[in-house]
Order: structure tokens, then sequence, then C-alpha cells
């Protein structure tokens, strides 16, 4: 008998979504915690777009969405962060720089910590996002846009 376990080892409750088509909407198993942290791997479209996002979200309505999380390759680049509300969008978080390129792969993880999302992109921590709404009300994660998913992957908080 040998383990046939090949590939990466993702530790954490939730088994990752495997090449999921975009758009992309999925259930978090229990919700955002303080602790948990999301990543998001996959590759930009050089073709079509010009524009992705990343939604945390209450349903698959799409009218709650705790984190948007947009770069637009538009005026030189820049990122949106918002949150939607009631089908209602909030002032625009607008960060002028531009981490992703298009026609490259990307490795984006979201930390989910008591007073904000800790946005890192290849490793690197890009923006912080202060709740607006109560993250535990997030139960869905969507992507979409001119983007192509490897993997989304949950890691919960490491004991110890």
């Amino acid at each position: 008998g040998s383990s046939g376990s090949s590939g990466m080892a993702f530790s954490g409750s939730q088994a990752p979504y495997l090449s999921p088509a975009v758009p992309f909407s999925g259930t978090i198993q229990g919700g955002l915690q303080d602790g948990l942290q999301i990543t998001v791997n996959g590759t930009v479209l050089s073709s079509s777009g010009t524009r992705f996002a990343v939604n945390f979200q209450t349903g698959f309505s799409g009218n709650d969405i705790a984190f948007h999380f947009n770069p637009r390759f538009e005026d030189g680049g820049y990122v949106v962060c918002n949150t939607r509300q009631n089908g209602s969008w909030g002032p625009e978080e607008r960060k002028t720089h531009m981490p992703f390129q298009k026609g490259m792969p990307f490795d984006l993880c979201f930390l989910v910590q008591s007073s904000d999302f800790k946005v890192m992109v290849n490793g690197i921590l890009f923006v912080q996002y202060f709740h607006r709404v109560p993250f535990h009300r997030v139960d869905t994660i969507s992507v979409n846009g001119s983007v192509q998913l490897s993997y989304i992957s949950f890691s919960g908080p490491s004991s110890g």
C-alpha cells in the first residue's frame, strides 16, 4: 500500500478549489474567521478585458460584498477596494500601484484579521483594508474578470 497523494500539500480544513472556471463563486466553509488565510493563485489573461475582481460576499447574489478587490489595467493601473451593502457601493479606496502584470502568474493572499484584511501579492504586503461590515457574515468568495485560476486554497489559524 502506497499513499497516492501527489502534488501540493494544502493545510487547513477546507479542500482547495482546483482550476475553477471564471466567473467563479464558491462557499467558504464556516465563513471568515480571524486568522483565516485565503490564497488565490492564477494568471492574468493578456488578451481579454482590463480588470478582474475578488469578492468576499454574503451569499451568491453579489448585493452584499464585505470586501471587493478590483485591479484595473487602466490609466496606468490601479486597484480599487470597496464594500457593497444592500446593492449600494461605498466610497472607493484606490491604490495607484499595480502589482499584477498581464499574462503573468500571481499569488494573491488574503489574511483575515480582527480589524482588517491584509492583502499580500507574491508574498509582499500590498494593502490593508479595514472592515466596514462584520467579516463573519462572509460565506462566499467570487472571482470574475480577465483572469485564469489555478487554485483557491484555505489555511486556518495556526494553532500554537
